[in-house]
């Protein structure tokens, strides 16, 4: 493993991570699934409007541990009420507004991501189904596949120009 993910993945542990700055791209998008939703529903059975289950929102709570030192100055949410329980904690603890923005424009979002936050450390909560999405869309060439059921995926995207981003897969 190179030394330079090394001190990546030591400084998601340690909550300090410095990332090196870099020229017209963001210096960091973190990509994370919604927590948990109720166990007592089947997957076809969750809408936009359910809500995290206790277990989503102690996820919540440790992701937002997590990020809390990583520098974030923005944070998007989809229009699911899942998604915006998952970014609440973090981006109440930074004093930070959660942008919704549609699960159905992915791409819409990455040239959101490009054309305003060039400069940003960016925090994403998206679905199973979207995220693989905004991650080609990011320029990685790794098929990402996400269960249905796994809620504690935690991508790392640097984006390096013109080349293909640096991506991190952890989980949390």
């Amino acid at each position: 493993m190179e030394a330079r993910t090394v001190r990546l993945l030591i400084g998601l542990a340690t909550g300090s991570l410095v990332l090196p700055q870099s020229v017209g791209a963001q210096e960091a998008i973190y990509i994370v699934r919604h927590s948990d939703p109720p166990s007592t529903l089947n997957l076809d059975e969750i809408r936009d409007e359910t809500p995290l289950s206790e277990s989503g929102q102690k996820r919540a709570k440790m992701l937002a541990e997590r990020l809390k030192d990583a520098g974030i100055t923005v944070v998007y949410a989809t229009q699911a009420r899942r998604t915006v329980e998952t970014a609440a904690r973090l981006a109440k603890a930074l004093g930070l507004e959660i942008r919704v923005h549609s699960y159905e424009d992915s791409g819409g979002l990455v040239r959101l991501l490009r054309s305003e936050h060039g400069k940003d450390k960016v925090l994403v909560v998206g679905h199973w189904s979207t995220i693989p999405e905004i991650l080609a869309a990011l320029g990685n060439s790794e098929e990402i596949k996400i269960e249905r059921s796994a809620f504690d995926n935690l991508f790392v995207v640097i984006p390096k120009g013109e080349q293909a981003p640096v991506v991190l897969h952890l989980h949390y």
